[in-house]
């Protein structure tokens, strides 16, 4: 995490976004990296999805990595999920305890990713219901946002 930040500070909030999308759908499970198959309708095609989130390329080179190390130790659930911590604080933000053990998801869904994400086009009223649906409030729905949206401007005028 800490060379794809060097690289561009703005893979943080990249990383921090892709997070908060797997989260909001089936829990913090790594579905949201799921790729389509003849079988499967993956999360990355639906609309708060599709131009909203990346960073798929640094979560696999960084499973890449532990995999040559350690096959089979992290799964992708827990990797995503210490990636955006790693992210917030290699960008100044604050440091949390990240439990692992998360088990990574064999399904992903496009329906809940379409009604449970917030998008661009909804009213605030909205996008508060889909927090309060999470357990969050307005303070946290601020600070999330606030955060990737903060990330993302800070960092826009770099080359």
């Amino acid at each position: 995490m800490e060379c794809a930040v060097k690289e561009d500070p703005r893979n943080a909030a990249i990383i921090l976004r892709l997070h908060f999308h797997d989260c909001f759908v089936q829990g913090c499970d790594g579905s949201v990296l799921l790729d389509d198959t003849v079988t499967l309708e993956g999360e990355k095609t639906a609309s708060a999805n599709i131009k909203s989130v990346g960073g798929f390329k640094i979560i696999d080179r960084i499973k890449n990595m532990l995999e040559s190390e350690c096959p089979g130790l992290v799964s992708c659930a827990d990797l995503l999920t210490i990636a955006a911590r790693d992210a917030v604080i290699l960008v100044g933000g604050p440091y949390w305890d990240v439990p692992v053990g998360r088990k990574d998801s064999k399904t992903a869904s496009y329906e809940l990713a379409t009604s449970n994400l917030p998008t661009a086009e909804e009213g605030l009223l909205g996008i508060i219901s889909k927090f309060h649906a999470q357990g969050l409030s307005v303070t946290d729905m601020v600070a999330l946002a606030g955060k990737i949206k903060c990330l993302n401007h800070r960092y826009s005028e770099l080359p």
